[in-house]
């Protein structure tokens, strides 16, 4: 997400706390908002020195904008009236509560008026400047009182009407009129435009977006704030197979450990069931590494064949994603019975992620990547499906593997030192990990989380994006707590944690080198 893009509430959300873990914190944030609002009004009006200005505040971020702001106008020599409609102990974030100490503390010529009931608001206020503060992004359901006769009083008064971030009122991802609605003369809007702004603009009057420090970083790079507000959590009254289900194909007479690490990964990362079929001696070993693991036992060979897919396909019915290829080998056979697998999928509608041997098997035929959910080569692994070495320099890498992701039609989450994911369209970037992932098994519990998040219902890239994350953040955990020693196995534990405290482990832990521009 680029400056100046149309925004969801959601991603502002996750723009806000990404910033915050790279060490640009809400305050600094509000403080730049509340001065970029007054500028704003400045560039319009000339000086506000001596003009009467009203704020309509509300109880969240957005109440913290407009008092940041409110003291802003004031230091420039404005006679400021301030209507506060929560309690002052009551405003969230803490940040909001920072800045109306400081207008508390402060002898600046601020008149603030409690709002305790509606009738508290006049009919009509007089102003050269009336600022909307009162909802933002954080409005929820229909329009209640007090800020219903709040957002009439504005519309009824005259004055220029400056609507902070959005108009109050206004779903911002929706544009429905959640009852009255500000109609501003100028919209002073964070970052980007707000979706909802785009389909209602005659309730925005000027739009002017604004930066207010967010880094480009807090987009580009996954972060804390992707996991907490895009990964689905239960509810009290879910059921066994509401979190999702997903089959593991994989493992051979050599390999046992990739399918089940894979599988035990899916486990970890909240799924319900998983299945892991694989050739009959194999699956005997896999199901003696958990209790957990429900394994369906492919007979007649200790490797894939083409014949293992007519069992497969009422397990493929009864699970929401297939992962494939961990452990598999590289017989003639396994290949036809990769391609077909793909195909079984595809006709059924189910996503499916592929790695290690998988990947190597679609060499021969590239064309069916469009029928796959998501591929999770290395960079080995990217140059011999694709014929084509990657650059070193991270955003030409980065536009590579967006090019190359266009063209065959999937999603790509290329495993490097900076793992990067695209799906054609979208970019970013994931530096979560440390040193000693690069042992065996790392990739197959990645594997694991991209499944789960497609079962969990994610897109393609955002779950690719998350499970990057995660499994470089549980890697970084177990880095931290383990040393150099550390096994693939030792991330399967850390991870719900990962899920859990994203923000917390993220600035404690993380672990990586400043990427060279």
């Amino acid at each position: 997400m680029y400056f100046g893009e149309p925004l969801s509430s959601v991603e502002v959300r996750i723009l806000d706390r990404n910033a915050a873990a790279l060490g640009i914190p809400t305050e600094l944030l509000m403080e730049n908002a509340g001065r970029a609002v007054v500028d704003a009004v400045e560039s319009r009006i000339g000086s506000v020195k001596g003009r009467r200005v009203v704020v309509f505040a509300g109880a969240g971020g957005n109440a913290g904008d407009g008092i940041t702001a409110a003291r802003h106008f004031a230091s420039r020599g404005a006679v400021v009236r301030l209507y506060l409609l929560s309690k002052p102990e009551e405003l969230r974030p803490e940040a909001s509560s920072l800045q109306y100490r400081a207008v508390h503390r402060t002898d600046l010529s601020i008149d603030v008026v409690l709002v305790r009931e509606p009738a508290d608001i006049p009919e009509s206020v007089e102003g050269d400047i009336i600022v909307d503060a009162l909802l933002g992004i954080g409005v929820r359901g229909r329009i209640r009182q007090p800020y219903a006769r709040a957002i009439e009083t504005i519309n009824r008064s005259r004055g220029l009407k400056v609507a902070v971030d959005i108009p109050s009122g206004l779903d911002p991802d929706t544009g429905e009129e959640l009852g009255p609605v500000v109609k501003a003369n100028l919209t002073v809007t964070f970052h980007g435009p707000k979706k909802g702004m785009l389909r209602k603009p005659e309730y925005c009057g000027e739009i002017v977006t604004v930066s207010i420090g967010i880094p480009p970083e807090a987009w580009l790079y996954v972060g804390p704030g992707d996991v907490e507000y895009k990964v689905p959590r239960r509810g009290m009254r879910s059921h066994k197979g509401q979190a999702g289900r997903v089959l593991i194909v994989g493992g051979s007479e050599t390999f046992t450990g990739a399918p089940a690490l894979a599988a035990l990964a899916a486990l970890r990362s909240g799924v319900d069931l998983v299945f892991v079929a694989a050739p009959s001696r194999a699956a005997d070993v896999i199901a003696s590494y958990s209790p957990d693991l429900i394994t369906v036992k492919l007979g007649g060979s200790d490797y894939l064949v083409p014949e293992h897919v007519d069992v497969l396909k009422p397990w493929i019915e009864r699970v929401d994603v297939v992962a494939l290829g961990m452990g598999l080998g590289l017989r003639g056979e396994t290949r036809e019975a990769v391609l077909r697998l793909v195909e079984e999928c595809h006709a059924q509608g189910k996503k499916m992620v592929v790695d290690a041997d998988g990947i190597k098997h679609l060499a021969a035929e590239p064309e069916v990547l469009s029928r796959i959910s998501v591929i999770t080569p290395h960079e080995g692994e990217y140059r011999r499906l694709f014929g084509k070495a990657l650059p070193q320099d991270l955003l030409e890498r980065g536009e590579a593997v967006r090019r190359t992701a266009e063209e065959f039609g999937t999603t790509i989450l290329l495993k490097s030192y900076v793992d990067v994911v695209s799906d054609g369209r979208r970019l970013r970037f994931n530096k979560t990990g440390a040193p000693s992932m690069a042992v065996g098994g790392t990739g197959d519990i990645l594997t694991g989380i991209v499944a789960a998040m497609l079962a969990k219902g994610l897109d393609p890239f955002n779950a690719s994006c998350i499970a990057a994350f995660v499994n470089g953040l549980a890697g970084c955990l177990a880095y931290a707590e383990v040393g150099e020693g550390m096994k693939a196995s030792d991330l399967l534990d850390r991870i719900p944690k990962a899920f859990g405290s994203p923000y917390d482990l993220f600035t404690k832990y993380l672990v990586y080198e400043r990427v060279p521009r």
